[in-house]
């Protein structure tokens, strides 16, 4: 099966962070985020991945020249202009082959079968089947509202009258796709799937659902959300491989040093050639590489690009070298 994956984005949530790199490039305890969505998906049978690429695109090239990248399945496709989230697909119509195949968001996490979702796409016929992942109350996002037969009722641009379930889902970015997709997006124009796409598709009679799944799901987009990841996967709430260190919830590089005095983690990372020196304090952060900590600095729910140097007291901030932000709020 192949799989588009849309990685073209600015980031702009994670600003300065992804004046570095690409968002999907952000390293998630020792990795880059993005492999931890294409390890998934390849588990599940996705043999052949196209991702478009925009913003800062050498960024995301290099991270498979080396490593575990070099043996994945992957090839580029450079967009000069964001063609949005319709546009790559037309953009891409070639590399597609007549059968059903994948659209999803480059910056999720996830930890849930596809295999119950294909089945139901086959069975009704759908066009389209999107993954829906179930909300608390209150609802942090878009409130999607479907019917048992996997109706949407409630979703961006569409709303139609029925019988909802009872419970509010998320869209999580994962798309089911049929080849005849293709004939409801122009050519050569930014097109958007959500927002233009399924309102058509849905008027001319196309089957265009959701299915619910259980299991983990985050879409890191914001800085809250990255230390939310970070802190579920040290905290196992998934069944994703984790490479935990000798301390409890943290992962540090073989190429970083905690000195003996100092105190790391709960819930903390750091990257190569980080060097934390004594009676500092560093707890639920994540450190990009190269990062200095100095003696008896507390940092405490911050991101630290490559190559800074924290001081005294840092809380609740991204610090790049491009400028930091207060995450606070």
């Amino acid at each position: 099966m192949k799989s588009l994956i849309l990685t073209a984005g600015l980031g702009t949530r994670l600003r300065p962070l992804t004046l570095e790199r690409a968002k999907p490039t952000i390293p998630l305890l020792g990795k880059p985020l993005l492999f931890w969505l294409l390890e998934n998906l390849m588990s599940q049978g996705v043999d052949e991945f196209r991702l478009n690429l925009h913003h800062l695109p050498h960024s995301i090239e290099q991270i498979f020249e080396r490593g575990p990248g070099l043996n994945m399945p992957v090839s580029f496709a450079h967009e000069p202009e964001i063609l949005g989230t319709a546009g790559p697909l037309k953009a891409n119509e070639a590399f597609f082959d007549n059968n059903t195949f994948l659209m999803v968001n480059g910056d999720i996490v996830i930890d849930f079968s596809f295999r119950e979702a294909f089945a139901f796409h086959k069975e009704h016929g759908a066009l389209a089947t999107l993954l829906m992942f179930p909300q608390p109350s209150p609802p942090r996002y878009f409130p999607v509202r479907i019917d048992a037969d996997g109706n949407l009722l409630n979703f961006p641009h569409i709303s139609r009258m029925g019988n909802a379930l009872p419970e509010a889902y998320v869209f999580t970015g994962i798309h089911i796709l049929e080849p005849e997709i293709f004939q409801f997006i122009p050519h050569a124009m930014p097109y958007e799937i959500n927002e233009q796409v399924y309102p058509e598709a849905i008027k001319r009679g196309a089957k265009v659902l959701g299915f619910p799944v259980s299991g983990y799901w985050n879409d890191v987009g914001s800085p809250q959300r990255y230390l939310e990841a970070q802190r579920d996967l040290l905290n196992m709430r998934t069944r994703l491989r984790v490479n935990q260190t000798k301390i409890p919830y943290t992962c540090v590089s073989p190429e970083a040093r905690i000195e003996e005095s100092a105190t790391f983690g709960p819930f903390s990372t750091a990257g190569e050639g980080c060097l934390v020196r004594s009676e500092s304090v560093v707890e639920n952060s994540i450190l990009w590489e190269d990062v200095e900590v100095t003696e008896k600095t507390h940092v405490h729910n911050c991101i630290a690009g490559s190559g800074v140097v924290l001081r005294n007291d840092v809380r609740n901030k991204i610090v790049t070298r491009f400028g930091d932000l207060d995450i606070s709020a």
